[in-house]
Formats: structure tokens, sequence, C-alpha cells
């Protein structure tokens, strides 16, 4: 006969609330423009798909890489605002898995046009275990609806 142990719940409890912090972390620092910090929520390596929204094929970067992009894509904005909502949480040992639901908010002054963007749609985040905490290991964001001006993202 063989006997499996139950999952610790307090453990459990725990790595629920520190992945679901690490998700909204990301939003949140994105959006104060802590690069460093938000770098370091990410894994080494970090499988990115933004095909739904943007096209092209999913791509492998660094974390540093990813958030650089991130910094050359949104820095130039006067505010943006991700509300990261709806966060489901799948635990699965040392791996888990989040959905939620995101919405994007983004202002530049002096674009033509409307000086906002707003889209909202949802993430498919994959996080790994480390020795300090979550990491981010993979991320795919889906846009289920848009509305405003696009054109606030590019570079001024």
């Amino acid at each position: 006969m063989t006997t499996t142990t139950a999952p610790n719940p307090l453990q459990l409890l725990t790595d629920r609330l520190a992945v679901q912090d690490t998700v909204t972390r990301m939003s949140w620092l994105l959006d104060r423009r802590d690069w460093t910090a938000l770098t370091g929520l990410f894994a080494e390596e970090v499988l990115l798909d933004y095909t739904q929204p943007f096209g092209g094929e999913p791509e492998t970067l660094t974390g540093a890489e990813l958030v650089q992009r991130w910094r050359t894509q949104v820095g130039h904005l006067d505010s943006t605002q991700h509300v990261t909502t709806g966060i489901l949480v799948d635990l699965d040992g040392d791996r888990a898995r989040v959905t939620a639901n995101v919405l994007a908010h983004l202002r530049r002054e002096g674009t033509l046009g409307s000086p906002v963007w707003h889209n909202g749609g949802h993430y498919d985040v994959r996080l790994r275990r480390a020795a300090d905490g979550w990491r981010i290991h993979a991320l795919r964001a889906e846009v289920s609806w848009a509305e405003g001006n696009s054109a606030v993202l590019q570079a001024p």
C-alpha cells in the first residue's frame, strides 16, 4: 500500500499568496518604472508570447532584456496603469500557473488624437520557485478589447 503525504495547508497558502504577490508586483513595478525591482521578478530566461495582440512569434528573452523592452515601450509615456485582477493560482509543487484579468491604461500627452489608449484582456503567467522566491518564466498576454489611440505607444 502506497501512502502519500497531503500537502501542508499552511505552505500551500503561503505559496499561493507569494505567487499572487509576484504577479501583482509585475504590474505595480512596471507602472512605477522601478526597472531594477521589476527585473528581479523574472527567471533568467522568460518565454514571452505577445503573438495575439502584436503578431510575430513567441520568443525567449532574459528577464533583463524583457524589462529593457518594456522600458523602451512605455518609459516615454506620461503614465501607465496596469490593473491585474481575478488572479487564479494553480500550484504544482515548485511550479505555478496564474491566469488573471488585466486592464491597461496608457497615457502620453502631445499625441495626435487622444492621449489615452485602454485595453483589456488576460495574462497567462508561469512561475517557478527559486531559492529566494517565485520567479516568472513565461508570460502570455491576450487582448480582448481596446479603445482609444494606440499611437500613444509610438516614441515621440
